[in-house]
């Protein structure tokens, strides 16, 4: 194993449409930044669209779960005392559509279920080909919308992490004050002992922040929420990228603990000390 215990938990594969590379490929660049362990975490299945219309666009079509599954535990059982690797799904939660989603999370014992929010009545809002939407738009209307939505997601139980929290900022839109729903989403992730993913694919975008900011951060702290690290990497090469930085802002916002995850519970290990690759 190596030297520093760290996890990236937000892969993607290329299954989901919307990524490239191979699994091996993601592995080896983990291996090479000194992670111990990752998780794939494919875009689940479309339920929220009618048979018909589900083209496996940024998703694992049904058809292929079962592939996404084997391919993980081939690699996995290569790897094996070289690098841990757990298998778990990135569901999008989608209101009024959510009788779709158990049978997704009944179809394989799952390691952790990341929940997230793309859609704003059939909005694609972090999609940049609709960003021009977003002109038509009111911001405040659009954050209060998005967590009104997380809110629900959040309530249903069906999830272990919240992912890329404050997602609508992706492409520098902010509401011109802080928006209410942002600490009551907080507060319902503590409730529901849920784990805020520190999400460093915000980065990478031009925003250039990664998501949760700073100052939710450590309003996450103080609420004793509990996080772990996901690059969303799409490609192998941003597997942990900026994860020094990530490192640095968790001990800004006061963290010394992320979370792993054993057997569908979760685990705790050290924020690492010295990591700069």
């Amino acid at each position: 194993m190596t030297t520093i215990t760290l996890c990236d938990y937000h892969m993607h594969t290329p299954l989901c449409g919307d990524a490239i590379g191979e699994y091996h490929e993601y592995a080896h660049y983990a291996k090479t930044r000194g992670l111990s362990e990752i998780g794939f975490t494919g875009h689940c299945p479309q339920y929220y669209l009618p048979p018909e219309k589900r083209d496996g666009h940024c998703s694992i079509i049904e058809e292929d779960l079962s592939t996404y599954i084997e391919d993980v535990a081939k690699l996995a059982r290569k790897l094996k005392g070289t690098l841990e690797i757990r298998t778990g799904l990135e569901v999008d939660y989608v209101p009024e559509k959510e009788g779709g989603i158990p049978p997704i999370l009944d179809f394989f014992n799952w390691d952790y279920l990341l929940l997230s929010v793309h859609f704003i009545d059939g909005w694609a809002f972090d999609d940049p080909r609709q960003v021009k939407t977003y002109d038509k738009k009111n911001v405040e209307t659009v954050y209060k919308d998005y967590f009104n939505i997380l809110m629900q997601g959040m309530s249903t139980g069906y999830f272990d992490v919240v992912a890329h929290f404050d997602l609508p900022k992706k492409f520098g839109h902010r509401p011109a004050q802080p928006i209410p729903g942002e600490e009551d989403a907080l507060r319902l992730c503590k409730d529901m002992g849920l784990v805020l993913e520190v999400n460093t694919a915000g980065l990478r975008k031009p925003v250039k922040e990664m998501y949760p900011s700073l100052e939710l951060l450590k309003k996450a702290f103080k609420l004793g929420i509990e996080v772990c690290l996901g690059s969303d990497a799409h490609r192998p090469e941003e597997v942990a990228m900026n994860f020094a930085s990530a490192l640095e802002l968790l001990k800004e916002a006061g963290y010394s603990q992320l979370v792993c995850f054993r057997n569908g519970e979760k685990c705790h290990y050290p924020v690492p000390e010295g990591y700069c690759r």
